[in-house]
């Protein structure tokens, strides 16, 4: 292995992937790709990653699952929520529920308002084109005017859905909700059947997309199962990265940027065990400070969910029970021969964006329907229901992540402060009663018996708020902890080319540099701020005048 790059992106996840892929075009440049974790290609991981369905068989294990825990407040009792983000190659995209969602173009015009040039929705618009292969609706209109065609991400609905989502989509029509065949269209609001990142029933993770077709390239070394200690400094420059790999540590080099994508759990850790961060924090582990930057860790933002869950009598959703035996026992053939069923179902097949109160000039809650009834993320259902997640899409709670201790290996500690607002819970007390209006609807209710969650017997609302604060989890969409924002801004740690305030040669590259999260699902969003960074790289270090332009005509979609 090669130790001397011009470039070093750490972590293969979302963005990581999008910046390999870019950077290493230009075969005079030398990128490496550090990944904490294994690679998706070795065998069984390359099984269980094709799969939509096999993040159940990716996320019990610490190899492929970082195992992060928020640590809660008063909000939420006290309670440890669990927050699962994926360690292998292809990052959280590898074990996600693959729903592409982009947010509302608000969201990215707030971020241009606070000082972030370039960053308004018509600025990113672009870069989402450029990476999309879009295949789910027939209007050529609507597909030009949002939506881009030959990118190396394809977004797709799947071949088939369960009939329980489609009768969620027509029970939210009955309670009066508009239908929506593109949440990432000309509007957000209504209900509908979710685009995913899949390919004919296969999960398209930014690995599959951006970087399995070009990993033999000889200018770019991916390097796997390496933990990166901490970021190497000369001064206020950032010159390479210690990484633990195969038991020995070594030094790998950078002459030009060392580029952070590792996460927003991750990111800011890795800035911390470098020096860059909140002086007091870093003195008491005893890190040397190399450059105080208070926002390093702050501006923690998740959306808190909670849910209604229904048993489904008529078993049509998904479960490992005798009722299902035979539908079982031939998904192993349906999928190997025609890559349908409930192998290439990503379980959360439909959903809505809805306003919790009418004065709101955008959605602050979505729906997600699940057709099964999981007690965890990590076990296939046991018995027939259904599941409709309600999540705060623009929470008031601000968090934090702090360092542990010195030790690359031990998480940081996270408080989320879920629930400190009073907004957030009166939000989910709306969201929890309009879940169970469209249940009762007449297009679902026949396939819903018992309410086994929050149950009959919560109606008041104190009773759901009691039932909130005792079950509010994470949507594991965690963003914001490198926020970007312009220099007189004394809480940001990257500006709006995501350069870190104050360090040379240092980009963060991924979903924690969101200044306020976005409303919706975070992965493609990631993926488009990996898009951003590369061509802000072009533009600084490879000689475009036009930092939107492409690097490089796009590779072989095989």
């Amino acid at each position: 292995m090669r130790t001397d790059f011009d470039y070093i992106i750490i972590g293969a996840g979302a963005a990581g992937c999008v910046l390999a892929n870019r950077l290493s075009a230009d075969p005079a440049v030398r990128v490496a790709l550090v990944e904490a974790g294994p690679s998706d290609q070795q065998f069984p991981l390359n099984l269980k990653t094709t799969l939509p369905v096999g993040n159940i068989f990716l996320l019990p294990h610490a190899r492929t699952n970082w195992q992060h825990v928020f640590s809660g407040g008063p909000g939420v009792n006290g309670r440890d929520i669990p927050c699962p983000r994926g360690k292998l190659v292809g990052g959280c995209t590898s074990v996600n529920g693959t729903v592409y969602i982009r947010g509302h173009r608000s969201d990215y015009d707030g971020w241009a308002a606070l000082g972030n040039n370039g960053w308004s929705f018509d600025d990113v618009l672009p870069a989402y084109k450029r990476q999309e292969n879009y295949a789910s609706i027939d209007d050529m209109q609507a597909r030009s005017d949002w939506h881009g065609t030959g990118g190396e991400l394809d977004v797709q609905r799947p071949a088939e859905s369960n009939p329980l989502a489609h009768a969620f989509v027509a029970a939210a029509a009955e309670a009066g909700h508009d239908r929506n065949e593109d949440f990432n269209g000309a509007k957000q609001d209504g209900f509908g059947i979710f685009d995913l990142n899949q390919r004919h029933g296969v999960r398209h993770s930014s690995s599959r997309a951006f970087l399995h077709s070009i990993a033999s390239r000889g200018n770019l070394e991916i390097v796997t199962d390496a933990l990166v200690e901490r970021i190497t400094l000369r001064g206020k420059r950032a010159t390479g990265i210690v990484i633990r790999h195969n038991g020995q540590t070594s030094e790998l080099t950078a002459t030009t940027e060392v580029l952070l994508s590792a996460g927003t759990i991750n990111s800011p850790q890795l800035l911390l065990l470098s020096g860059i961060g909140p002086a007091a924090a870093l003195k008491r582990h005893d890190i040397a400070v190399v450059h105080d930057l208070p926002g390093v860790g702050a501006n923690l933002q998740d959306h808190p969910t909670v849910s209604v869950a229904m048993t489904n009598p008529d078993a049509l959703s998904y479960a490992m029970t005798w009722r299902t035996a035979p539908r079982v026992a031939m998904a192993p053939l349906r999928y190997a021969l025609s890559r349908t069923g409930m192998l290439a179902s990503n379980a959360a097949e439909a959903g809505g964006f809805l306003r919790s109160r009418a004065d709101l000039e955008r959605p602050d809650l979505q729906m997600t329907f699940m057709v099964g009834m999981k007690d965890n993320p990590r076990t296939l259902p046991r018995r027939h229901g259904f599941v409709i997640h309600v999540a705060v899409l623009r929470p008031a709670s601000r968090g934090h992540l702090e360092l542990r201790s010195a030790d690359p290996a031990q998480r940081p500690a996270m408080f989320p402060r879920f629930l400190e607002d009073r907004a957030d819970v009166e939000a989910l007390i709306y969201g929890l009663r309009e879940a169970r209006r469209i249940i009762a609807m007449p297009t679902l209710s026949k396939h819903g018996g018992e309410e086994i969650s929050p149950g009959l017997k919560v109606q008041t609302d104190a009773e759901l708020e009691t039932f909130i604060r005792a079950n509010v989890a994470t949507t594991y969409h965690p963003v914001g902890t490198c926020k970007m924002g312009p220099a007189h801004d004394a809480m940001a740690v990257v500006d709006d080319r995501l350069r870190v305030h104050g360090i040379d040669g240092l980009r963060v590259a991924d979903a924690s540099i969101m200044p306020n999260i976005i409303g919706g699902n975070t992965s493609a969003p990631a993926m488009m701020i990996g898009e951003r960074a590369a061509a802000f790289i072009r533009h600084d270090h490879l000689g475009s005048n036009n930092p939107a332009a492409p690097l490089a005509p796009q590779e072989s979609h095989a």
